[in-house]
């Protein structure tokens, strides 16, 4: 879902980022900025309208911190001539990135009475990401095309499935007792 910007972030944007850094953007973002240098013809307004958004709008999806929602994705994509399911990827992906920079890749658990947090890499986040997305594809590999969800779709639920069943907080696991033979 796109989160609106804050007041704050909207001045930011505003100021400082309507010419986006490299620095400060997803890789989605720096997709659209390759797109822009690739085609010097189309500036960032005039992407930004065919895109139906303002310039700040399309600056603030650029973001690290940020990401667009399924139907901006599908225009971008659209627009600058990129796979829906590529920018799918790159949207979700870069949702645990934003985690990963606040420290909230964690897996915690209960083992013998102890509660033990974990530290997940960006990598395997990443890489169970994309299996549970394969997963979907696979179980639904007979559906016809027709009824199938998107490729955003499949992976916004592959998202919420990392982060809600392997990244919580509480995981109630307890080691098994071994009863002698």
């Amino acid at each position: 879902m796109f989160l609106l910007p804050t007041v704050e972030n909207i001045l930011i944007v505003s100021m400082s980022l309507l010419k986006l850094q490299e620095k400060d953007c997803s890789v989605f973002g720096r997709l659209v900025l390759q797109h822009l240098r690739d085609n010097p013809q189309t500036n960032m307004n005039q992407l930004a309208r065919q895109v139906k958004l303002s310039h700040a709008g399309l600056s603030w999806i650029c973001l690290k911190r940020s990401n667009p929602d399924e139907q901006t994705a599908q225009r971008v994509a659209q627009v600058i001539g990129a796979d829906l399911s590529k920018i799918a990827r790159l949207v979700h992906e870069n949702k645990l990135e934003r985690l990963a920079s606040l420290k909230a890749l964690n897996y915690a658990t209960r083992l013998d009475g102890d509660s033990l947090t974990r530290s997940i890499p960006i990598e395997d986040a990443i890489a169970g990401l994309n299996a549970v997305f394969h997963a979907f594809h696979y179980v639904i590999r007979s559906v016809p095309e027709i009824e199938k969800p998107t490729d955003f779709q499949m992976y916004k639920e592959s998202y919420e499935i990392v982060r809600k069943q392997f990244l919580k907080n509480r995981i109630p696991l307890r080691k098994q007792k071994q009863t002698p033979d």
